[in-house]
């Protein structure tokens, strides 16, 4: 039985994202590029105001929609790296053919989710939706903790404070991201939970992430998901570009998302001192939008 697992696992981590999802690759970018800022928030110390304000721009400039285009487009490509979802859509092109299949994926955002084997897929979502939320609550929970022990912080120096970590993505990191650097020789794959510690070099353990089940009122999140990584899967992300561009606008995240941007301002316009930036920073640039991640677990 052993074995079996351990086949199993072995069989996903070497799987490798179809290389015609350029488009994907580039809605991705935006939120690697915030799980880059969240390893940062990880590990940087939080010493004084000053810290507690460059974290803050670091992860203001930040876009909500793009942001969620990038999680559904990171949600996707960790779908087609399903083995067995892979082969029942690749099966339905071979018996109704691949026009009949790309015209069902046009027109119906669950027909990807009712082919067999489908709960494969869906557990990677889940799992990576579940791993990125807990890392973002861990960071979180470093500024709440400084904003509950730290008393009242005013800003006593002037300047600013400089953070660590790339503020871009570096080429080698966006050479990660398309499955072709040391992430991919090191077997971690999308969706699993060190992927984004290793894509940005970070040495911290993985935060632990809970387990679920679908949430089904969040189940249409996953469909766009499914839907595109099936377009992956068939070769048709370039052919059906327009299909994929209104899939990664998935309406509830990006609501999820900009309502944890305007609960950030208003909460920071009423903030007096840094420990009541630093609460709003844990709860609003961090753990909440990793609750919009993981708003597809139940």
């Amino acid at each position: 039985m052993l074995r079996s697992i351990i086949a199993i696992t072995a069989s996903l981590a070497l799987v490798t994202p179809p290389v015609n999802a350029e488009r994907l690759h580039d809605a991705l970018e935006a939120y690697a590029l915030y799980q880059n800022d969240v390893s940062t928030m990880l590990d940087v110390d939080i010493e004084n105001a000053r810290t507690v304000d460059a974290a803050l721009a670091r992860l203001q400039r930040h876009n909500p929609d793009r942001v969620s285009r990038g999680w559904i487009a990171y949600g996707a490509l960790t779908a087609a790296r399903s083995p067995r979802f892979a082969d029942s859509i690749e099966n339905m092109v071979d018996d109704d053919g691949r026009s009949a299949v790309l015209r069902l994926l046009r027109s119906d955002t669950g027909y990807a989710r009712r082919q067999r084997n489908s709960d494969q897929a869906i557990r990677l979502i889940l799992t990576a939706a579940s791993a990125d939320a807990a890392r973002t609550e861990q960071a979180g929970s470093r500024y709440d903790r400084f904003a509950r022990s730290a008393g009242s912080v005013q800003l006593a120096a002037t300047g600013s404070a400089d953070l660590p970590g790339l503020t871009r993505l570096s080429p080698d990191m966006l050479e990660r991201l398309r499955g072709t650097g040391r992430v991919s020789r090191t077997r971690l794959a999308y969706g699993e939970s060190g992927f984004w510690d290793a894509m940005s070099g970070r040495d911290g353990r993985a935060a632990r992430a809970r387990g679920g089940s679908e949430e089904r009122s969040y189940a249409t999140v996953t469909d766009h998901m499914l839907t595109i990584a099936a377009i992956v899967v068939i070769d048709a992300e370039r052919a059906e570009s327009r299909r994929v561009d209104a899939l990664l606008d998935e309406p509830l995240t990006q609501q999820c998302m900009e309502m944890q941007r305007l609960q950030l301002r208003q909460c920071l316009s009423v903030s007096i001192d840094a420990s009541e930036r630093a609460y709003c920073l844990g709860r609003h640039a961090l753990a909440g939008p990793g609750s919009c991640f993981s708003a597809v677990v139940r």
